[in-house]
């Protein structure tokens, strides 16, 4: 009898003995293509906010050794260094003048001491024999987070006034013309008054960290971030940037910027906080915070520097002459 069955056992050996081919089909590959970009795309901004927080933390670091540069400057003077020295006001910032700056005086306490014992202080900061001292980039007055800068430029500047106003001897802020400040000039309170703020400068006419100019002194007179406080330079061949203008604290850190405080505390805050009390923070005397904000403030990002004991050995020597500049202090004309 015949065999009705179809199939051969040679058939199914052979069937068997196929081998099934290897790889990803084109779906499977689609598949772990898109996990792969969702998983990048999830990374990255936590990769960028890591960077970011390791910038923003390398300024403040930063604004700690300037912070210790006014102290020591304040324990060995009776005062704070001068914002800039000139003949006379209002300073325009342009490389004609003397301009030494409260920057000079704080170079031996932010490991330049030996810029500070180059500098020629018997002649202009602009001078042929201060060329060299112009083009060098101290680190510590770099912040990581900005871009574009030169090399030679400063990123913090001495709070000058609480206005868009020239730097002059009326100037009610902590650092502007041929003044120096006592603590006991400062009558809305240390920790309640900006000392020194970041700033941008991005156009060849900035002229460096040594120049008691615009280029090393802002004020609290603008929104922190706007488009007037930052200092972009000539927008057309037939513009100029006035002379007379200052600028007020900017940064590349998103969302805001460092401000230092008198007592030492540094502070980040936002580019949309209110403008009045901006603008009193600025100011070193007659425009007190209210009471409301003082017992809101968030908790500031460090500690004073200045315990009492400090304190105390910083007390003003009322006795001398407040108008008075030490020969170490930024010189004189």
């Amino acid at each position: 009898m015949m065999n009705s069955f179809p199939f051969t056992r040679s058939s199914f050996v052979g069937r068997r003995s196929r081998p099934r081919s290897a790889g990803f089909t084109l779906v499977e590959l689609l598949v772990v293509i898109a996990i792969i970009g969702v998983l990048v795309g999830l990374a990255l901004p936590a990769m960028q906010n890591l960077r970011e927080l390791s910038r923003r933390t390398a300024c403040q670091q930063n604004l700690v050794q300037l912070s210790l540069g006014l102290s020591s400057y304040a324990l060995h003077h009776s005062h704070y260094p001068i914002g800039t020295i000139a003949k006379a006001g209002p300073v325009r910032s342009e490389p004609v003048g003397y301009h030494h700056n409260w920057i000079s005086g704080l170079l031996p306490n932010i490991d330049a001491k030996v810029v500070y014992e180059a500098i020629d202080r018997e002649t202009s900061v602009y001078s042929p024999s201060n060329a060299e001292i112009r083009s060098l980039s101290i680190p510590t007055l770099i912040c990581p987070s900005e871009t574009g800068m030169r090399q030679n430029t400063t990123c913090y500047a001495g709070i000058h006034a609480s206005t868009e106003t020239p730097i002059d001897v009326t100037n009610n802020g902590v650092m502007f013309l041929n003044k120096p400040i006592r603590d006991s000039d400062i009558t809305d309170g240390l920790s309640y008054t900006v000392f020194v703020a970041e700033k941008l400068s991005r156009f060849e006419e900035d002229l460096g960290w040594s120049s008691g100019t615009r280029s090393s002194l802002r004020n609290t007179g603008h929104q922190i971030n706007a488009e007037l406080a930052r200092i972009r330079g000539p927008q057309g061949p037939d513009q100029e940037v006035d002379a007379l203008y200052v600028g007020g604290i900017a940064s590349d850190h998103p969302g805001g910027a460092h401000l230092l405080m008198g007592s030492g505390e540094y502070k980040f805050r936002s580019d949309t906080m209110d403008m009045e009390i901006l603008r009193q923070m600025g100011s070193r005397s007659g425009d007190p915070l209210p009471l409301e904000w003082k017992s809101d403030e968030p908790p500031s990002e460090s500690i004073p520097l200045v315990d009492s004991a400090t304190a105390a050995a910083r007390t003003p020597n009322d006795g001398g002459d407040s108008n008075t500049v030490d020969s170490d202090g930024g010189g004189s004309e």
